[in-house]
């Protein structure tokens, strides 16, 4: 009796776990497919005409907008004014293609499109917004078309750049490199000492007084003697010569003789 109640109990179970399961199944599936078609082609729409309206709008206008309080109507036109900036202005768009991501609840609006220099592919992604069931703008993205020429200028581009930036170092190393022998001779000037003044000559010896010749005319004997030895040396009078005056002569010059 027992077991027949367990086997009723169990299987009371796994009726109610199947119903459960069931449930759950159909609350996934009613969220996987809350994003229809229907919407995905509005969003479309949507996209199409904010481009229409993004290329009609003069500068004027676009300053206006950017202090619009709705946040996509601000980020779209200042994204749409920064990129045309560099595109060039707007000519014509593709063929527009909605990605839908129902997991994230998130569609992706993709519309190639033509400027004035070159081409560009713009991007409108909405959000799914459970209290009004709808799909919401969340910002607009304007990108640049990648291709073969433009990668290869922009290659080209960063190419020169950093080669240019290796010169511009090199050419400033060798400058500086240059100002090391100024720095030397800075450096030796300070080192050098104060040279010491010059010494003064040595003044020059004093001419010696000439001889002072002594007149001796007055001296009567002396000049009365060498008057009687020269008239005796001579064998003449003292008659004959007269004596002057008489002066000292250097020994040296008679040791020579």
């Amino acid at each position: 009796m027992k077991q027949t109640w367990k086997k009723i109990a169990g299987l009371m179970m796994a009726v109610i776990c199947m119903f459960a399961f069931s449930a759950c199944g159909k609350e996934e599936e009613t969220g996987f497919q809350r994003i229809t078609d229907e919407m995905a082609d509005n969003c479309i729409a949507v996209s199409q005409s904010a481009v229409e309206s993004l290329a009609s709008f003069d500068a004027a206008t676009i300053e206006a907008y950017k202090t619009n309080r709705d946040d996509f109507t601000r980020l779209a036109v200042t994204e749409w004014n920064e990129q045309t900036a560099q595109l060039g202005a707007f000519q014509s768009m593709g063929e527009a293609v909605a990605d839908v991501n129902r997991e994230e609840g998130q569609v992706t609006v993709k519309i190639p499109a033509v400027f004035e220099k070159n081409s560009g592919e713009i991007e409108v992604v909405f959000n799914y917004n459970k209290d009004y069931d709808q799909m919401i703008p969340a910002y607009l993205l304007v990108s640049e078309e990648e291709t073969f020429a433009g990668n290869m200028k922009g290659a080209g581009i960063n190419t020169v750049m950093g080669v240019g930036t290796v010169f511009v170092v090199l050419f400033f190393l060798i400058f500086v490199i240059s100002l090391f022998k100024y720095v030397n001779l800075i450096g030796a000037k300070k080192d050098e000492k104060p040279a010491a003044a010059p010494k003064a000559a040595p003044a020059a010896p004093a001419p010696k007084a000439a001889p002072v010749e002594e007149n001796l005319v007055d001296d009567l004997e002396l000049v009365a003697v060498i008057s009687a030895a020269i008239a005796a040396s001579e064998n003449t009078s003292t008659d004959s010569f007269v004596v002057r005056s008489i002066k000292k002569v250097n020994r040296s010059k008679w040791q020579r003789a």
